[in-house]
C-alpha cells in the first residue's frame, strides 16, 4: 500500500509481469487501462468518448502537477503521467464505492512502472492535508454529484492550484433550461443512491464560477434522449480577483477575491 507521501511501495511492485497480468485478469475494472505488450484491462465504463477526448485534448500535461480526483482504476492519471506530467497524485475514497477491496490501481500501477502518488482515502473536502497548494492541473471527473456539498470541494480544490491552472469539471447535468440543482435522497438518480444533487448546465457553471475560476469552453452535453440521462465537460482557469457578486468575504476562498 502507499507511505504517507502516496508512494507506492507494496508488495505489487515485487511481482514479476506475469503474475500482474494473471491478477489483473481476474478483478473487476472499471478503467479500460493499457498495462502494455497488448493487455487492455477489460473496463465497465466506456472509454471517453468524442467530447471528452476533444477537451482532455486541449490541456497540457508536459511539466505539470497534475491531481486526479476520483481516480477509481487510475486511467486519467496513468495517461497524464504518459502525456508528460512531472508530477501525479491520484486520490480516492475507497469506503464510497463499490470493488474497494480490489487492488486494481496497485496493479496496473506496478505493471505500467508508474511513479504516480496514491492516496486511497482521502476526500476532496480535505485536499489540503497533502500539503501541496501549487497543482497545474485538477481532473475532476464524476465526482461532484456524488457528493453532498459540491460546491464546498470546488472550493477547496481551488485553494491547491496555482492561478492559471487548469480544471476539467465531468459529469451528470440536467438539460433543462434554468439555473437549479435537484437533490436526490429518496427518489435515487439512475437508482444510485450515491447520487446527490444533479444541476442544469448553467447551474453547474455557475458553481464553477462562484469558486473562483473562468469557464473556458464546455464540451456537450451528450446523452440518452430516451432515458433523459446527460452528461457534460467543462474547462475552466484558476482566477482571482474582484468579484462584485460577493459583497460578503466568502468563507473559504476570500484570499482570491480583491476588493470591489
Amino acid at each position: 500500500m502507499p507511505t504517507e507521501d502516496g508512494r507506492v511501495d507494496g508488495s505489487y511492485e515485487k511481482l514479476s509481469r506475469d503474475e500482474l497480468l494473471r491478477i489483473a485478469s481476474k478483478l473487476n475494472w472499471m478503467h479500460s487501462i493499457d498495462l502494455g505488450d497488448g493487455f487492455v484491462t477489460t473496463g465497465q465504463w466506456p472509454p471517453p468518448n468524442a467530447e471528452q477526448q476533444e477537451a482532455l485534448a486541449k490541456i497540457d500535461f508536459r511539466g505539470s502537477k497534475v491531481l486526479d480526483i476520483g481516480c477509481w482504476d487510475g486511467r486519467y492519471s496513468f495517461e497524464a503521467e504518459r502525456l508528460g506530467a512531472s508530477q501525479v497524485y491520484a486520490t480516492d475514497l475507497l469506503n464510497q464505492r463499490p470493488y474497494s477491496d480490489q487492488p486494481t490501481f496497485l496493479v496496473a500501477h506496478a505493471a505500467r512502472k508508474s511513479n504516480v502518488r496514491y492516496f486511497p482515502n482521502l476526500s476532496v473536502h480535505d485536499i489540503e492535508t497533502l500539503g501541496v497548494r501549487d497543482f497545474d492541473v485538477v481532473l475532476f471527473s464524476g465526482v461532484y454529484y456524488h457528493l453532498k456539498d459540491p460546491l464546498r470541494a470546488l472550493a477547496m480544490l481551488r485553494r491547491v492550484m496555482k492561478d492559471g491552472a487548469c480544471l476539467y469539471v465531468e459529469g451528470a447535468v440536467l438539460n433543462e433550461p434554468g439555473c437549479y440543482a435537484a437533490f436526490h435522497y429518496r427518489e435515487p438518480y439512475c437508482g444510485d443512491y450515491s447520487n446527490w444533487w444533479i444541476p442544469t448546465r448553467t447551474c453547474l457553471r455557475q458553481w464553477i464560477e462562484s469558486s473562483y475560476f473562468d469557464v473556458d469552453k464546455e464540451y456537450g452535453p451528450w446523452g440518452d434522449h430516451t432515458a433523459d440521462i446527460w452528461r457534460t465537460a467543462l474547462l475552466a482557469k484558476a482566477v482571482r480577483g474582484p468579484n462584485p457578486l460577493h459583497r460578503l468575504v466568502d468563507e473559504l476562498l476570500g484570499e482570491f477575491s480583491d476588493p470591489v
